[in-house]
């Protein structure tokens, strides 16, 4: 953690299988600059493909690069906004989570495999997010997630 390379001076992130460090129900963690996932298979999944999941994480990245490019602060950050979002659990589960503008931005983004083309000094995206309100940002999920589905 504390020798982790500045977001900055990373390329790729690899995966590593640290089952016990990852809840159910997520494929992958951003850790200080590597991917965590459940199982071996997993982390060869990540290391050798670029897809989706692969992006998602990969925007974390580039997003703790925009967040005076310091692991630490993406982290201070993040949990600020997933403690924030957590008051709208009642109305959605795991809000914390997914009202965080670090993870709607990732989301929106996670399935655009050239997003990060243009993006050398950090995904900023987030910035947008974290200026709504909780209420907004409810409606821009459940706007997102309702356009993904249909």
């Amino acid at each position: 953690m504390l020798r982790a390379k500045r977001p900055s001076r990373m390329k790729d992130m690899q995966a590593v299988s640290l089952p016990f460090w990852i809840r159910k129900g997520y494929e992958g963690m951003t850790f200080f600059g590597h991917i965590i996932t459940h199982s071996k298979a997993e982390a060869e999944r990540f290391n050798n493909r670029h897809d989706a999941l692969k992006n998602h994480e990969m925007i974390h990245l580039y997003q703790a690069r925009s967040t005076h490019d310091s692991w630490m602060c993406f982290y201070w950050k993040y949990f600020l906004f997933w403690l924030k979002a957590r008051c709208y659990r009642k109305h959605l589960r795991n809000a914390g989570y997914l009202l965080n503008p670090f993870e709607m931005e990732a989301y929106e983004h996670m399935h655009n495999l050239d997003y990060l083309a243009d993006k050398e000094n950090g995904a900023t995206e987030w910035r947008h997010y974290a200026e709504m309100s909780l209420k907004e940002r409810l409606e821009c999920y459940k706007a997102l997630y309702f356009s993904l589905c249909d």
